[in-house]
């Protein structure tokens, strides 16, 4: 089976728009959970396998390092819009521990992992 190659320009866009959405979508779940309990160490490695698998397809999409990155991005965004500016509004989903920077350096790690690879 190969890797269908032959998409417009539009369909990329859209592509890289649904990733970036489910990209925020973890995001807000790994943050609920990061909290407590179990969730505390199987979050960051959420973060870190999901979001490089985020990048992994978005490379799919586009040749370009910059453009496969997006996902990551709006991951990175949606976390320091979550710590720095949700609280306040008196809800803070971002933890303020050490939880927080593990969270954010596994989720980086894993999106830039599959830049990195080779084939």
């Amino acid at each position: 089976m190969s890797v269908r190659d032959d998409f417009s320009r539009g369909e990329a866009a859209a592509g890289l728009t649904w990733l970036s959405i489910g990209a925020l979508i973890s995001l807000a779940l790994e943050v609920v959970y990061v909290g407590g309990g179990v969730g505390r160490v199987l979050m960051p490695v959420a973060a870190l396998l999901f979001n490089a698998v985020l990048t992994k397809t978005a490379k799919l999409w586009t040749d370009s390092f910059w453009v496969a990155l997006i996902p990551l991005g709006v991951w990175v965004l949606g976390f320091f819009v979550a710590m720095l500016f949700v609280p306040v509004f008196g809800f803070a989903p971002v933890p303020a521990d050490a939880m927080a920077l593990i969270l954010l350096f596994a989720g980086i790690a894993g999106g830039v992992w599959p830049i990195f690879q080779t084939k």
